[in-house]
């Protein structure tokens, strides 16, 4: 058996050990004096997407018919509208309410706008379809196949196997691992899919089931942009046909083209004619997004890996030879605006509070005694997502693949659309729908890169990085954690690389945990509650004021670049493994350390501690 930790320590400051604290003058941490509130944009009909996003339909809100493949009027289309400055079908009066969900026939007026761009997006295919193992190409078989809340349930990693059970998740397409042979009953899946709503996940399967509506469907922008798939494509993203296959048993245009469609997918490709083949945007990932913000929404657990699967699934299209990186893009930034307006619907107000409870309460029945859901989900058992920095650089990199940045437009303020807020409703509980907004806003891309700009802000906005907490303080930020409210309002961790001018407060009973290499200058104050420093730089490099609550050390050696002044409150240490008697840890230093801690608490070590040179010194004994 291991060694037992020694017992925690409680070193209750005396007026002699006090009186080595520095006393010069306290200085306060130095706040902007108000909140950041990211500003609404400026918009104009059809936008904004949360008040008519029904017009995917065909109908307004009030029961109208209008022209779903309407620009004009479809608030979908409207945001994807970057992708006429790269190609365009060249018809005036397509793209002026002649659009039709019979598809565009006439080619003749085709512009390729950004050639460097295009071909970019076209090489990007070349390259993964040149270079396709084994398992990428299953996966990008299976992604193609089955239902998409199917494909992306392994996003929940631990807690995957609980949810399948619980919902009675299923697929008529399914894979034996040991031999990596697919085990398909039908071309198509039409298995149980997420589950059913007679199991006891059953209101978050309908919960699933109404994100999934028919707001959500591509077809509209799919027609109205008509642009070809990368099969269809040479490397200049030119369509030059040049004879027929047989597929299916009928006949199907040929192109010249350096894309390779994996064999198993060679007789999904469209055989009714390019006109009912568009690619952009791209509806798997479009699919694969909305179920796997929605099951992201019921378990914040697993919120960044959820999303990280989704830009898998993305990946997964260009890998098929099925889509482009600017088709991928387009679907991310659909789904990302459609999920934002379901959670905003007054329809749905009832059902997503019942779904996250459901979800929550289900899961809870998983835990072993003293295990939160938060220690299931981050067990890293199943996990093919463990790494949070890894994921952060892979979805970054899956907004803009890399496509040519204009940097004339690098820069611009970050956009916010209305409603957006929601998307981090219950992964940031503790915070109000105006500090949601600064999170997204302090978190979302640069600009200036293919497509996003004329998103009215949904292509620019970084859910992963945003599941972490500010990007920056530009405003001062004010934190009330509940521990009684569970989930993330007991506990949190910001693991973004804070700057900026602000001041954080913590207030209430929870704890924040601050990870990231953090240069904000405004300061902090500790009110109520524990305050982790689990980074040599987590405070930033303002005076920090303690009135109460804990200050938790959990790096060595922690050295603060500025005062820390205590009023009231109590200083935490724990020791992993009990260090060699003698050895001497610096548990805490400042440029000044001012006042002093009711208690200085040591957990798993025994020794003594002293006041050098504004620094804590424990020596273990």
């Amino acid at each position: 058996m291991p060694a037992q930790k020694p017992s925690v320590i409680k070193l209750t400051l005396t007026s002699t050990m006090a009186a080595l604290f520095t006393t010069t003058a306290m200085a306060d941490p130095q706040p902007v004096g108000a909140e950041f509130i990211a500003p609404l944009p400026d918009v104009a009909y059809p936008l904004p997407v949360v008040k008519n996003y029904i017009h995917q339909t065909g109908q307004t809100a009030d029961g109208a018919e209008i022209n779903k493949y309407d620009r004009t009027h479809n608030p979908i289309i409207a945001i994807l509208s970057g992708f006429d400055a790269i190609w365009t079908v060249g018809l005036d009066d397509w793209h002026s309410g002649g659009a039709t969900g019979s598809g565009n026939k006439d080619y003749s007026q085709v512009q390729i706008i950004d050639a460097d761009t295009w071909a970019a997006n076209v090489a990007y295919v070349v390259d993964v379809t040149d270079n396709l193992g084994t398992h990428a190409a299953l996966r990008a078989y299976l992604d193609d196949r089955r239902h998409k809340g199917v494909s992306v349930l392994d996003g929940f990693g631990p807690l995957e196997a609980a949810y399948v059970a619980n919902a009675r998740a299923g697929s008529t397409i399914d894979l034996n691992t040991d031999t990596n042979i697919v085990l398909e009953g039908k071309i198509d899946d039409h298995g149980r899919g997420p589950g059913l709503t007679s199991a006891p996940l059953g209101t978050f399967v309908e919960f699933m089931s109404a994100m999934r509506g028919p707001e959500g469907t591509t077809s509209p922008s799919k027609y109205f942009y008509s642009s070809p798939r990368p099969w269809r494509m040479n490397d200049a993203g030119e369509v030059v046909e040049i004879g027929t296959d047989m597929v299916r048993s009928q006949e199907i245009n040929a192109y010249d083209t350096n894309v390779n469609v994996i064999p198993a997918l060679l007789n999904a490709r469209e055989i009714r004619g390019r006109h009912k083949d568009a690619g952009y945007p791209s509806g798997h990932t479009n699919a694969g997004y909305i179920s796997a913000i929605t099951y992201a929404y019921a378990a914040p657990q697993r919120y960044s890996e959820m999303l990280t699967r989704a830009s898998e699934l993305g990946e997964s299209r260009i890998t098929a030879g099925m889509h482009s990186p600017l088709d991928v893009i387009g679907g991310r930034i659909m789904s990302t605006a459609v999920m934002a307006a379901y959670l905003n619907d007054p329809r749905y107000a009832n059902l997503k509070v019942a779904a996250y409870d459901n979800m929550q309460s289900v899961m809870g029945e998983q835990l072993q005694d003293g295990e939160s859901l938060m220690d299931l989900a981050q067990s890293g058992l199943n996990d093919a997502w463990p790494d949070d920095e890894t994921n952060k650089a892979l979805y970054q990199f899956r907004m803009t693949y890399g496509l040519p940045q204009d940097t004339s437009q690098a820069g611009q303020d970050m956009i916010v659309p209305q409603g957006a807020e929601a998307l981090l409703e219950t992964r940031l509980p503790y915070l109000s729908d105006e500090q949601r907004r600064a999170v997204l806003y302090t978190t979302g891309i640069d600009s200036g890169w293919a497509v996003l700009d004329a998103s009215n802000g949904w292509g620019r906005l970084n859910l992963v990085a945003a599941a972490d907490g500010y990007g920056k303080f530009l405003g001062d930020v004010t934190v009330d954690m509940d521990i009684a409210k569970g989930t993330f309002n007991a506990a949190d961790d910001w693991g973004n690389d804070i700057s900026g001018p602000g001041m954080l407060t913590k207030r209430g009973s929870g704890e924040l945990r601050l990870s990231g290499e953090n240069s904000f200058m405004g300061g902090i104050t500790l009110e109520n509650g524990t305050l982790t420093a689990a980074s040599a730089t987590a405070f930033g490099t303002g005076d920090v004021l303690v009135t109460g609550g804990m200050i938790n050390i959990s790096v060595p050696d922690f050295a603060h670049a500025g005062e820390i002044n205590v009023k009231a409150g109590n200083l935490y240490y724990s020791f992993d493994e009990a260090p060699e008697a003698g050895a001497q840890i610096t548990i805490l230093k400042a440029d000044t350390l001012n006042g002093e801690f009711d208690e200085i608490i040591i957990e798993g070590a025994n020794g003594f501690i002293e006041m050098v040179d504004n620094a804590i010194i424990f020596t273990a004994s």
